[in-house]
């Protein structure tokens, strides 16, 4: 029970970071390389908080993410500002992931521990807490994805020329996707801080910002609840593989190519988990407003 619970918290650690990232790529069209550094530095913001002045875990968790989002302005402004491509954007990130990573690992401040890394964090990171932040974390990006914010940043995805002439201006609103996904990934760092208890920089490397990246074109770039699930696949098949030890990775590398060549617009596209229950639901009521209304022309 433990095991299946470890890998649960694990995936909804996973699905908060994931949360934050759609809004960037599968929105905003813009790919990072890099997202594992910010859930480096809301790992270290929060964990500090809590260790050493005893904040409530919720609130350091928002510190944690808070501190990410304003960070990613450091590689958001110069690279977001002109007409650097997408591509660039990603090698940026890359290299912006890759610097904190190493930053972090030399810094020998006793609050940071340097490369040998952080101990000694409380687990607060328990699986109610791990599924209420993942569940709101999927109600908070549906709901951005459904505002103004989330129409306009399709818009720029697939017109960005023809925002401009409309008037949007797309540099605000890059960043504010790109300040959005860092404040999940900072959340989703704190998270893991709290449960592992102890951290180095190099936990957080390329491989994890990759990871991030596979979950959101796996399930499905203009949804929200399809990059979830894409995720709990992510997370589970591996470990669902481990008796097979070292074949598990070939295996699980080929189980992802099936699916993208037999779903190349994601597992759910742009559809949302929760669209067939809301038909369901309003096709019912609409039969019950119907025969109500025939049953009182009948009295």
């Amino acid at each position: 029970m433990g095991y299946i619970e470890g890998i649960t918290i694990s995936t909804c650690i996973n699905i908060v970071c994931v949360c934050g990232l759609v809004i960037l790529t599968g929105y905003t069209g813009l790919f990072s390389m890099g997202h594992a550094c910010f859930m480096c530095l809301g790992a270290y913001a929060s964990a500090i908080l809590t260790k050493y002045y005893s904040v409530p875990f919720l609130i350091a968790l928002l510190a944690g993410g808070a501190v990410a989002g304003l960070l990613s302005l450091v590689i958001g402004v110069p690279t977001l500002r002109g007409k650097m491509s997408a591509d660039c954007f990603a090698i940026a990130t890359l290299g912006f992931g890759e610097a904190v990573r190493i930053i972090m690992s030399n810094i020998s401040h006793p609050y940071f521990g340097g490369a040998r890394g952080m101990s000694g964090i409380m687990p607060y990171t328990t699986l109610p807490w791990a599924v209420g932040l993942a569940l709101a974390a999927i109600i908070l990006t549906i709901n951005y994805a459904r505002s103004q914010h989330g129409r306009i940043a399709l818009a720029i995805r697939d017109h960005q020329d023809a925002s401009e002439l409309i008037g949007v201006n797309v540099f605000h609103e890059k960043i504010k996707s790109l300040m959005y996904s860092a404040f999940f990934c900072g959340v989703g760092g704190g998270m893991m801080a709290h449960y592992y208890t102890y951290m180095v920089p190099n936990v957080f490397n390329a491989t994890v910002s990759n990871n991030l990246l596979t979950s959101v074109v796996l399930g499905g770039v203009s949804s929200v609840t399809g990059p979830s699930l894409g995720t709990a696949i992510l997370t589970f098949t591996p470990e669902v593989l481990r008796f097979l030890s070292n074949w598990r990775l070939a295996i699980y590398g080929l189980v992802l190519v099936i699916i993208m060549r037999v779903r190349p617009e994601g597992l759910l596209g742009y559809k949302e988990v929760y669209q067939p229950v809301v038909r369901l639901m309003k096709r019912g009521i609409g039969k019950i407003k119907g025969s109500r209304a025939s049953g009182s022309k009948e009295g």
